[in-house]
């Protein structure tokens, strides 16, 4: 069995009156949501289960279900924190589906192509974007020949960035899920954390690997009015 693991909980509250009705995942971009594609690729890739976790307007995604009834399994979960924690506290919420071989990934994600297909492998990688500037600080990578992570710089401007698709095996399944159980609630620090934080101070004992996208066109970040523009323009051949 193989599943992928959405994290749709947060309020894309950069995206203002958009997401005011309608949570950024909904958004629609040539006229489907990025959600729905996103799970038309799961289903051409022979995705068993997609664990979808909800928080702001969860109603609105519970359509879903019925639409790709016949299609592949659709399983919610709730996180009622969504407004008070970044996506560490989304997995912990979908901790008891961490039960087979899972895809992890942000729902503000819009796939250009599958990359359900294109890049798989018998071992837990994460999808980092080709060596580029960035603009933006994002978190970039420091590989070793074996392309396994050294070191995460959160602030950086080199480098290898973290896509937000990565794709782990069972048995770290099972290590991910013990370093969230070890998450301190009450530190007013873990607010802000992602998921993947619970990683970075493991990186000696727990080999994380990538595989590098072969072009960084293969997916889309929406964070804001002017990256969903610029999706929008690009799709349509404006730019």
């Amino acid at each position: 069995m193989k599943q992928v693991i959405v994290m749709a909980a947060g309020l894309g509250s950069r995206l203002k009156e958009l997401t005011t009705e309608t949570p950024k995942p909904l958004l629609k971009v040539n006229g489907k949501s990025m959600l729905e594609t996103n799970i038309e690729y799961m289903i051409e890739a022979g995705i068993d289960r997609v664990i979808i976790i909800v928080g702001y307007l969860k109603e609105k995604f519970y359509y879903l279900k019925d639409k790709y009834k016949e299609q592949i399994v659709i399983e919610y979960v709730v996180n009622e924190q969504y407004a008070d924690f970044n996506t560490i506290r989304s997995m912990y919420c979908a901790r008891t589906f961490f039960e087979c071989d899972s895809y992890f990934i942000t729902a503000d994600n819009f796939l250009m192509l599958n990359l359900y297909k294109k890049y798989q492998a018998d071992y837990s990688f994460y999808l980092l974007r080709p060596y580029q500037h960035f603009e933006k600080e994002e978190w970039t990578v420091e590989l070793d020949n074996n392309l396994r992570f050294v070191n995460v710089d959160l602030h950086g401007h080199d480098g290898y960035a973290y896509s937000g698709v990565s794709f782990w095996k069972l048995k770290d399944m099972q290590y991910i899920r013990e370093r969230l159980e070890e998450v301190d609630w009450e530190d007013e620090k873990t607010k802000k954390m992602y998921w993947d934080n619970v990683l970075l101070p493991h990186l000696k004992e727990f080999a994380v690997h990538a595989i590098i996208l072969e072009n960084n066109s293969e997916f889309y970040e929406v964070d804001d009015q002017e990256d969903l523009l610029k999706l929008s323009n690009y799709l349509k051949g404006v730019i």
